[in-house]
């Protein structure tokens, strides 16, 4: 069978995100792609920790259980051990290789079948077509604030945030007519209503009708006007505070609780709950009223600028730096740089989304730098005369122990 991957200008950065939540254990099919040889990305199920990954350390911190630590060791001595394949980890690697020469003798450990820690790839195949999607962390987050070694490092295996620009498609939504909407459960609300959003939540902006849309909320006449009086003269409940007694209230209190506590009716605390579910995974009933005055929520009033921002001025830049499998995109170059045969293809933004990394050259012998993947540290100490750093992991059942001139845990 022919495998096809189409990649085009728009597909580039709108991606597909996807996810199948099948249970957090293997499949038969699964455990046979494994036993064949398996390709991560096109794994199925829960793909965080997934199983495979955590049950020798929870053996260790659960159990008690002491893994034999090997009279000798079984592998070559190199000179950095990371443990942790994340993309920190991996940065420590690219960190320390910059600094020792191309010669040096590197080894990445991490118990999970795939590289990069929160930054998962999604693949599937659609009619012949392989669709992109991230499973885990997804954007290079206002890269203009990122401190000089995090921008060197993005430059340096080949991520150029200025080309993000063009290959987003900025007009994706107007183009087909999409617009922002608030759903109204019929299990809350009588009846299954999607009605438009009155705002936008990052930056503060409201539509500029925003009072005929509140009209025509499902919410009972004092809740549209709580919601009507909140935005239209917005109030400072805690003006009369100091700034840093203002801005303590306001980290130690959710924004749900802080509107309750000063008389918002619940079915607008409701409202703005989930704003931001989908940008934190947590709605407001889990962030603070100081998050909220950062989105320029309503409610709040000014607030120094020292609490909100440290001091520096919000940076205003677009949220469209990512890639179509999100910060995996970043392990991957990486990896490129790490070991290149098993990323191929030019070294591009672009080829780093259709490759198909070849995990059978991740920890080969000839390499002076090697992944191992699935494979669990149970034990960290100074070796000798602490001259060196012996590693202890579990890996397919089996203890091995390697030593290194130095080790990062990350």
């Amino acid at each position: 069978m022919t495998r096809r991957l189409d990649i085009t200008r728009r597909d580039f950065l709108g991606g597909v995100a996807l996810g199948i939540a099948a249970g957090s254990g293997l499949s038969p099919l699964e455990l046979l792609a494994r036993e064949r040889g398996s390709y991560p990305p096109e794994l199925i199920g829960l793909r965080g920790s997934h199983a495979g990954s955590f049950e020798v350390l929870h053996d260790v911190a659960r159990e008690g259980r002491v893994w034999p630590r090997p009279a000798s060791l079984t592998d070559h001595v190199y000179d950095l051990i990371v443990v942790g394949g994340g993309i920190s980890g991996l940065a420590a690697a690219f960190f320390y290789r910059q600094q020792t020469g191309p010669d040096t003798r590197i080894l990445v450990l991490d118990n999970h079948d795939d590289f990069g820690g929160h930054a998962k790839r999604n693949e599937f195949t659609v009619d012949g077509r392989t669709l992109i999607g991230y499973g885990g962390s997804m954007s290079i987050d206002t890269p203009s604030g990122y401190s000089a070694q995090s921008a060197r490092l993005l430059r340096d295996v080949g991520i150029e945030t200025s080309r993000f620009y063009d290959y987003f498609d900025h007009d994706f939504f107007a183009s087909r007519g999409l617009v922002r909407g608030v759903y109204f459960s019929a299990e809350r609300y009588g009846d299954d209503v999607v009605c438009p959003s009155i705002m936008y939540p990052f930056g503060g902006e409201f539509a500029e009708d925003w009072r005929q849309i509140v009209e025509g909320y499902p919410l009972s006449a004092e809740a549209r006007q709580s919601l009507v009086g909140l935005l239209d003269d917005p109030p400072d409940f805690l003006g009369h505070l100091e700034a840093s007694d203002k801005a303590a209230i306001l980290r130690r209190t959710s924004y749900a609780e802080f509107l309750r506590q000063h008389g918002v009716h619940e079915d607008v605390v409701l409202f703005f709950r989930d704003t931001l579910r989908g940008f934190w995974g947590v709605g407001f009933d889990a962030l603070s009223a100081l998050e909220a005055a950062r989105w320029q929520l309503p409610g709040i009033g000014p607030v120094d600028s020292n609490f909100l921002h440290g001091g520096n001025a919000p940076l205003e830049e677009p949220y469209i730096f990512h890639f179509p499998d999100g910060n995996a995109g970043i392990a991957r170059a990486i990896v490129r740089c790490l070991i290149p045969a098993a990323v191929p293809g030019p070294a591009t933004m672009a080829a780093l989304v259709a490759s198909r990394v070849d995990y059978g050259l991740l920890d080969r012998r000839a390499s002076r730098t090697r992944l191992r993947l699935a494979s669990t540290a149970v034990d960290v100490r100074h070796a000798g005369d602490g001259s060196a750093v012996d590693v202890t992991y579990v890996r397919g059942g089996d203890t091995c122990r390697v030593r290194g001139k130095h080790a990062v845990l990350a």
